[in-house]
């Protein structure tokens, strides 16, 4: 067996395994309901872009090429390692360097294709905002580049450090690149820019073949498994996959206080919702950028744009505060309770309204606000 027909014969297991999944879930009422929906985005975007092009001219400029930029973090490289390899494969080293030549080289160029196609729509969008300011070439070269480097330098960091330190230079490598990008733009530094790419990418390249990477590359094949078949179960509303914490100690009520002193069920149901959203980080803050995004944009739509918005954050919040809801009573402990005296059907709408409404409401006045100062302006 050679490494190619190995690499070939994972990439046909990992898509029947992927569209056995996705034939688990999705039927034809759900294409032709998200059919429908692309139809009506199409549409909306296509007589609403001139007025969107004048929208993107009010922005900053800075703010559209951080955009730009924050999408070259999307790629990825797959090595299609498992964790029997290092036991079946004990004498064969040479294939599973081969497997992860493969790899390198198939996800390559489709972080090419990838990149290509985000550096034309970029080019085209910053060209509506800003004529005649970036040269074609250049500007895709240089995005492609970047856009390589910036993914190898992804694994490279994955391979050498863990923890708190792999954050903290992820981030300063996510700030030197920014600038980097930033000032290549607006300066003009093409050549510069390109060149120093170019060598950064062939070396890191170089250290990531010449690095055993097993564990780590095995890692990120699974996860990127896995996250695809929960992207396809959450097309479904029967098939509930909740995500894990990697956080041990709460951060709050880690001593359990009382909240609410009144004993009944569904105050005793609502102070553990709540205990349950507050001592999970990605709980928190999700709800606090839900707010804080729909507040933000609000600033910069139209007026009849803000109140579409706020009739979508109106049904979205409340689905997923249900869906939260769903995660804490889905606990086995708590499933035995259901339809008793602790969980009941009704329950779930008195718990998730004390989230709920201040949410709603503060989302509510500053659209009221919003609307007030548009017409004292004019």
């Amino acid at each position: 067996m050679t490494a190619f027909r190995l690499y070939k014969e994972r990439l046909k297991q990992e898509r029947q395994y992927q569209w056995k999944n996705t034939k688990a879930v999705i039927d034809w009422t759900i294409l032709v309901y998200i059919f429908l929906t692309l139809l009506f985005v199409a549409a909306m975007i296509y007589d609403m872009f001139p007025s969107f092009i004048a929208l993107l001219q009010e922005l900053p400029y800075g703010l559209t090429l951080f955009a730009i930029y924050y999408l070259a973090w999307t790629g990825t490289i797959r090595v299609f390692y498992q964790q029997a390899d290092t036991y079946f494969f004990v004498h064969r080293r040479d294939l599973l360097y081969g497997l992860k030549k493969w790899g390198i080289i198939a996800s390559t160029a489709l972080n090419l294709i990838k990149s290509l196609l985000i550096a034309i729509l970029a080019y085209l969008l910053m060209g509506a905002i800003s004529p005649s300011r970036l040269p074609l070439f250049e500007w895709i070269a240089f995005y492609l580049l970047l856009f390589l480097f910036i993914t190898i330098q992804g694994k490279v960091i994955d391979l050498h450090w863990s923890g708190w330190k792999r954050k903290v230079i992820a981030f300063t490598a996510f700030l030197l690149l920014g600038c980097l990008a930033y000032f290549t733009v607006d300066q003009s530094m093409w050549i510069v820019s390109t060149v120093l790419l170019m060598l950064g990418l062939i070396v890191l390249f170089i250290l990531y073949l010449r690095t055993e990477s097993f564990m780590v590359d095995m890692a990120h094949n699974e996860k990127i498994r896995q996250k695809y078949v929960g992207m396809i179960f959450y097309a479904s509303e029967y098939v509930h996959v909740p995500r894990s914490s990697e956080r041990t100690k709460p951060l709050f009520f880690r001593r359990s206080q009382r909240i609410i002193e009144d004993r009944s069920p569904h105050s005793a149901l609502t102070e553990l919702f709540f205990k349950y959203l507050l001592r999970n980080s990605r709980h928190i803050f999700s709800y606090l950028k839900l707010i804080g995004i729909t507040i933000a944009v609000m600033g910069y739509l139209p007026l009849w744009m803000t109140f579409g918005l706020f009739m979508a954050f109106f049904f979205f919040l409340k689905e997923w505060l249900n869906i939260v809801y769903d995660e804490l009573v889905g606990h086995p402990f708590l499933n035995m309770h259901k339809g008793k005296k602790l969980i009941q059907e009704h329950y779930q709408d008195l718990v998730t309204r004390w989230l709920y409404y201040p949410a709603v409401g503060l989302v509510g006045f500053v659209l009221m606000m919003n609307t007030l100062f548009h017409f004292l302006m004019r």
